[in-house]
This record gives C-alpha cells, structure tokens and sequence, in this order.
C-alpha cells in the first residue's frame, strides 16, 4: 500500500508539472506565454508614445503614457530595453515593427531572418529569407568601419542583394532570436546596418525577434522559400 501511495504522488506530481492531465483544460499550451520577449512588445507601444511626447515637448501626453507605463507592472529593465531600441532605430533611420502588426500585413513585406542556418531550419516565419550576419560588426584591419568579409560570414554581397530585391523601396523585415538585440549589437541590427548602406530605405526591426514571434504563438514555417532551400 506504500508503495501505491508513493506511486500515485508521484503520477500527480508529473501530472502537475505537464499542467493538467487527462481531459483538463489545456488552453495553457495555447495561451501565449509571458516572457521578457512578450513584455518587451507590450511595453514598446507606450515607450514610444512617452518617447515622442518628450521629443514633442508635450508634458501631458508623457505624464499620461507615463502613468500607463507605471500600471503595466513591467520590470524596468525592460523598459530601458524598449527605450534603448527606439533610440538606436531613430538614431541610426530605421523604423520598428511589432509581431502582430507584421503577422497582420505579412505579404506585404520581404522578411529577412540573420539567425545560423541551424537555427533558421528549425522554424521560420513565413516566407523569411535566410542570410546570416555576425553579432556585432567588425572593423577592416586598417581600423575603418565596414568589413563586409566578417559582418556577412564570407558571404557575397550580391546574394544578399538578391533577396532583398531590386526595388529599394520595398518594406524589409529583418529579425533575428531577440536574444541579443542590445548586447553586443544582434545580427539583425547589423543586416540592417548594410541594407541601408546599400541604399534600401524601408527598413523594420522586428521587436524581440523570433522569441518573441514563438511565444506569441504566431505562425511558424519549416519550409523555407525557393531561394533559401538547402
């Protein structure tokens, strides 16, 4: 009988673990999960309103999104991280974009994914092209800035134009994991750094990147398109 009742606490303990057993609700595996990521795409639209009141000099709307910043219940680090990326994208011309807005308007953008093929082969979202960058950009030995050689992994350039396309004013998604999108830099903020160098001018930055799209329970692909097929 010990040995029973042992057994069984043990099955609950699992049971629990697994959230549920049996016929139990299970919208738990449905449900999108809170994370860093999901917070940081929750808390970016009213860090961008506060940001742009100040920019404004409008005192009322930046108490205001101040106050909804506060009720929000957000970690303040990741308030910083939401600032720090607005900024870098204002500072450097190129725009953001949050899940949800791409998943709603996806055909209307070409999305480039920076992240190791590995990686990218595992899930895409839909339609992402493949092209990797480092995490951070490297000088040329001379000490000058932009050294393609080691930013795109000895890739050629001209692969990288051709899935962006001829068009340069086609709206250009890029993302990577989200992972390291401040620290050093994210392989996504340094293809993007390149595009606009090469004379593309709608450039978005997916927020919190592919972690953020999974936890979110957005759309996801194995099958990568025909320019990007092993």
């Amino acid at each position: 009988m010990r040995f029973f009742s042992v057994k069984n606490a043990i099955l609950a303990v699992c049971c629990l673990a697994l959230i549920g057993c049996g016929d139990s609700d299970s919208n738990s595996t449905e449900s999108k999960q809170s994370t860093y990521y999901t917070q940081l795409v929750e808390i970016m639209p009213v860090v961008s309103s506060l940001e742009s009141a100040k920019l404004k000099g409008d005192e009322n709307k930046a108490k205001e999104a101040q106050s909804k910043l506060q009720t929000l219940n957000i970690d303040e680090k990741i308030s910083q991280d939401a600032t720090a990326i607005l900024q870098r994208a204002g500072q450097n011309g190129y725009s953001i974009i949050l899940p949800d807005e791409l998943a709603q308007d996806i055909e209307s953008y070409t999305i480039m994914a920076t992240l190791p093929r590995g990686v990218y082969n595992l899930g895409l979202i839909p339609n992402a092209k493949h092209f990797e960058f480092a995490l951070s950009p490297s000088l040329n030995d001379n000490g000058s800035e932009w050294n393609w050689e080691a930013d795109a992994l000895s890739r050629k350039q001209d692969e990288f134009i051709a899935l962006l396309g001829k068009d340069k004013d086609s709206k250009i998604v890029f993302y990577d994991s989200g992972e390291y999108g401040l620290s050093p830099m994210g392989s996504a903020v340094v293809g993007i750094m390149w595009a606009k160098k090469l004379g593309y001018n709608n450039i978005y930055y997916l927020v919190g990147g592919f972690n953020a799209w999974k936890d979110l329970k957005l759309p996801i692909s194995t099958e990568a398109p025909h320019c990007c097929q092993m």
